[in-house]
Protein backbone atom coordinates (compact mmCIF):
# COMPACT_ATOMS: atom_id res chain seq x y z
CA UNK A 1 0.00 0.00 0.00
CA UNK A 2 1.59 3.16 -1.13
CA UNK A 3 1.61 6.30 0.94
CA UNK A 4 0.13 9.46 -0.51
CA UNK A 5 2.50 12.39 -0.22
CA UNK A 6 0.76 15.75 -0.13
CA UNK A 7 2.09 18.36 -2.47
CA UNK A 8 3.67 21.34 -0.69
CA UNK A 9 1.31 24.26 -0.36
CA UNK A 10 2.33 27.43 -2.22
CA UNK A 11 4.01 30.18 -0.18
CA UNK A 12 1.67 32.96 0.82
CA UNK A 13 1.79 35.95 -1.45
CA UNK A 14 3.49 39.06 0.04
CA UNK A 15 2.10 41.39 -2.57
CA UNK A 16 5.64 42.33 -3.73
CA UNK A 17 6.68 41.90 -7.27
CA UNK A 18 9.91 40.02 -7.97
CA UNK A 19 12.94 42.30 -8.42
CA UNK A 20 13.18 43.37 -12.00
CA UNK A 21 9.43 43.28 -12.55
CA UNK A 22 8.56 46.72 -11.04
CA UNK A 23 6.04 48.79 -12.90
CA UNK A 24 6.75 52.39 -14.02
CA UNK A 25 4.55 53.55 -11.14
CA UNK A 26 6.78 51.74 -8.62
CA UNK A 27 9.90 53.34 -10.08
CA UNK A 28 8.34 56.81 -10.02
CA UNK A 29 7.37 56.44 -6.35
CA UNK A 30 10.91 55.34 -5.49
CA UNK A 31 12.42 58.32 -7.29
CA UNK A 32 10.06 60.74 -5.54
CA UNK A 33 10.89 59.22 -2.16
CA UNK A 34 14.65 59.59 -2.72
CA UNK A 35 14.17 63.14 -3.99
CA UNK A 36 12.19 64.04 -0.88
CA UNK A 37 15.00 62.73 1.33
CA UNK A 38 17.55 64.79 -0.59
CA UNK A 39 15.47 67.94 -0.24
CA UNK A 40 15.15 67.42 3.51
CA UNK A 41 18.92 67.01 3.87
CA UNK A 42 19.59 70.11 1.76
CA UNK A 43 17.08 72.15 3.76
CA UNK A 44 18.63 71.16 7.07
CA UNK A 45 22.21 71.82 6.00
CA UNK A 46 21.67 74.97 3.96
CA UNK A 47 19.79 77.02 6.53
CA UNK A 48 21.64 80.25 7.34
CA UNK A 49 23.47 79.97 10.62
CA UNK A 50 23.99 83.71 11.09
CA UNK A 51 27.31 85.51 11.50
CA UNK A 52 29.59 83.14 13.36
CA UNK A 53 32.43 85.65 13.73
CA UNK A 54 33.11 86.90 17.25
CA UNK A 55 32.19 90.56 17.77
CA UNK A 56 35.01 93.05 17.24
CA UNK A 57 36.59 94.10 20.54
CA UNK A 58 37.34 97.72 19.71
CA UNK A 59 38.18 98.74 23.28
CA UNK A 60 40.73 95.97 23.79
CA UNK A 61 42.34 96.62 20.41
CA UNK A 62 42.58 100.35 21.12
CA UNK A 63 44.20 99.58 24.47
CA UNK A 64 46.74 97.40 22.67
CA UNK A 65 47.56 100.24 20.28
CA UNK A 66 47.82 102.73 23.13
CA UNK A 67 50.16 100.43 25.07
CA UNK A 68 52.39 100.31 22.00
CA UNK A 69 52.72 104.11 22.09
CA UNK A 70 50.02 105.19 19.64
CA UNK A 71 47.95 108.11 20.89
CA UNK A 72 44.44 106.76 20.44
CA UNK A 73 41.37 105.52 22.25
CA UNK A 74 38.41 103.48 21.12
CA UNK A 75 36.28 105.63 18.78
CA UNK A 76 32.84 106.47 20.11
CA UNK A 77 30.08 106.39 17.51
CA UNK A 78 26.32 106.95 17.83
CA UNK A 79 23.83 104.15 18.27
CA UNK A 80 23.28 102.18 15.10
CA UNK A 81 26.94 101.92 14.12
CA UNK A 82 28.20 98.34 14.35
CA UNK A 83 31.92 97.48 14.50
CA UNK A 84 32.72 94.68 12.07
CA UNK A 85 36.45 94.31 12.70
CA UNK A 86 39.24 95.81 14.78
CA UNK A 87 42.96 95.22 14.48
CA UNK A 88 46.30 96.70 15.44
CA UNK A 89 49.44 95.76 13.58
CA UNK A 90 51.61 96.59 10.56
CA UNK A 91 49.81 97.84 7.49
CA UNK A 92 50.13 95.85 4.28
CA UNK A 93 52.08 98.53 2.41
CA UNK A 94 54.98 99.63 4.58
CA UNK A 95 54.49 97.79 7.84
CA UNK A 96 53.56 100.92 9.81
CA UNK A 97 51.81 100.10 13.11
CA UNK A 98 48.18 100.93 12.39
CA UNK A 99 45.02 100.84 14.48
CA UNK A 100 42.03 100.14 12.27
CA UNK A 101 38.35 99.73 13.04
CA UNK A 102 35.75 98.85 10.42
CA UNK A 103 32.05 99.66 10.87
CA UNK A 104 28.69 99.30 9.26
CA UNK A 105 26.77 102.56 9.47
CA UNK A 106 23.02 102.63 10.27
CA UNK A 107 22.25 102.30 6.53
CA UNK A 108 24.51 99.24 6.22
CA UNK A 109 27.32 101.02 4.34
CA UNK A 110 30.95 100.38 5.21
CA UNK A 111 33.00 102.92 7.16
CA UNK A 112 36.47 102.73 8.64
CA UNK A 113 38.91 104.61 10.86
CA UNK A 114 42.67 104.11 10.53
CA UNK A 115 45.32 105.67 12.77
CA UNK A 116 49.10 105.59 12.62
CA UNK A 117 51.85 107.61 14.27
CA UNK A 118 53.60 108.84 11.12
CA UNK A 119 51.89 108.30 7.79
CA UNK A 120 53.65 108.05 4.45
CA UNK A 121 52.23 108.50 0.95
CA UNK A 122 52.22 104.72 0.56
CA UNK A 123 50.24 104.34 3.78
CA UNK A 124 47.69 106.88 2.54
CA UNK A 125 47.38 105.03 -0.75
CA UNK A 126 46.88 101.79 1.12
CA UNK A 127 43.99 103.26 3.09
CA UNK A 128 42.36 105.25 0.29
CA UNK A 129 42.96 102.69 -2.46
CA UNK A 130 45.60 102.41 -5.16
CA UNK A 131 43.28 104.01 -7.72
CA UNK A 132 42.07 106.81 -5.44
CA UNK A 133 42.08 110.32 -6.88
CA UNK A 134 43.04 113.36 -4.85
CA UNK A 135 40.23 115.88 -4.53
CA UNK A 136 41.51 118.88 -2.60
CA UNK A 137 40.78 119.49 1.07
CA UNK A 138 37.78 119.66 3.37
CA UNK A 139 37.17 121.14 6.81
CA UNK A 140 35.57 118.76 9.30
CA UNK A 141 35.72 118.25 13.06
CA UNK A 142 38.10 121.16 13.51
CA UNK A 143 40.69 119.78 11.09
CA UNK A 144 41.71 120.14 7.48
CA UNK A 145 41.51 116.84 5.62
CA UNK A 146 42.96 115.72 2.31
CA UNK A 147 40.18 114.20 0.21
CA UNK A 148 40.57 110.99 -1.79
CA UNK A 149 37.83 109.35 -3.81
CA UNK A 150 37.33 106.05 -5.61
CA UNK A 151 34.58 105.03 -8.01
CA UNK A 152 34.71 101.23 -7.76
CA UNK A 153 33.60 100.92 -5.09
CA UNK A 154 32.33 104.44 -4.60
CA UNK A 155 34.00 105.72 -1.44
CA UNK A 156 35.50 108.85 0.08
CA UNK A 157 38.60 108.85 2.29
CA UNK A 158 39.69 111.79 4.38
CA UNK A 159 43.25 111.96 5.72
CA UNK A 160 44.35 114.39 8.43
CA UNK A 161 47.93 114.80 9.50
CA UNK A 162 48.79 115.51 13.11
CA UNK A 163 47.26 118.73 14.41
CA UNK A 164 48.42 121.30 16.91
CA UNK A 165 52.01 120.66 18.02
CA UNK A 166 52.50 118.14 15.22
CA UNK A 167 53.11 115.23 17.59
CA UNK A 168 49.70 113.62 17.19
CA UNK A 169 48.96 110.67 14.92
CA UNK A 170 47.61 110.74 11.39
CA UNK A 171 44.00 109.64 11.09
CA UNK A 172 42.08 108.54 8.03
CA UNK A 173 38.39 107.83 7.67
CA UNK A 174 36.72 106.03 4.78
CA UNK A 175 33.01 105.88 4.04
CA UNK A 176 30.91 104.29 1.34
CA UNK A 177 27.87 106.00 2.81
CA UNK A 178 26.58 109.55 2.66
CA UNK A 179 28.15 112.83 3.74
CA UNK A 180 26.60 112.62 7.21
CA UNK A 181 28.22 109.22 7.81
CA UNK A 182 31.59 110.59 6.70
CA UNK A 183 31.28 113.54 9.06
CA UNK A 184 30.34 111.23 11.94
CA UNK A 185 33.41 109.09 11.32
CA UNK A 186 35.66 112.16 11.11
CA UNK A 187 34.44 113.51 14.45
CA UNK A 188 34.83 110.13 16.14
CA UNK A 189 38.34 109.72 14.74
CA UNK A 190 39.46 113.15 15.94
CA UNK A 191 37.92 112.64 19.38
CA UNK A 192 39.75 109.31 19.71
CA UNK A 193 43.17 110.91 19.22
CA UNK A 194 42.46 114.07 21.20
CA UNK A 195 44.09 113.98 24.65
CA UNK A 196 41.73 114.16 27.61
CA UNK A 197 41.07 117.67 28.79
CA UNK A 198 41.26 119.24 25.34
CA UNK A 199 38.52 119.80 22.82
CA UNK A 200 38.44 118.78 19.17
CA UNK A 201 35.50 121.00 18.20
CA UNK A 202 35.99 123.69 15.55
CA UNK A 203 34.85 126.37 18.00
CA UNK A 204 37.56 125.48 20.50
CA UNK A 205 40.20 125.44 17.76
CA UNK A 206 39.25 128.92 16.62
CA UNK A 207 39.16 130.24 20.15
CA UNK A 208 42.90 129.77 20.56
CA UNK A 209 43.92 131.22 17.21
CA UNK A 210 45.32 134.74 16.71
CA UNK A 211 42.45 135.54 14.35
CA UNK A 212 39.86 134.65 16.94
CA UNK A 213 41.69 136.62 19.64
CA UNK A 214 41.88 139.66 17.42
CA UNK A 215 38.23 139.51 16.49
CA UNK A 216 37.19 139.21 20.12
CA UNK A 217 39.28 142.17 21.32
CA UNK A 218 37.32 145.36 22.04
CA UNK A 219 37.60 148.05 19.37
CA UNK A 220 39.35 151.21 20.29
CA UNK A 221 37.25 154.34 20.02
Amino acid sequence: MSEHVAAPSPAPSTGKRPRGFETPGDMLRTVLFVLALVLVVVFLTARPQGDQRPPADVTATAAQASAAGLLTAAPSLPQGWKPSNARFGPDAGEGLPTFHVGYLDPAGAYGGISTTAAATPEWVRGVAGKDAASGGTRELAGRTWDVWTTTDPSATTLVSRSAGSGNGPTVAVTSRGDAAALATLAQAAVDAVTPAGTSSSPTSSLAGSPTASASSAPTQG
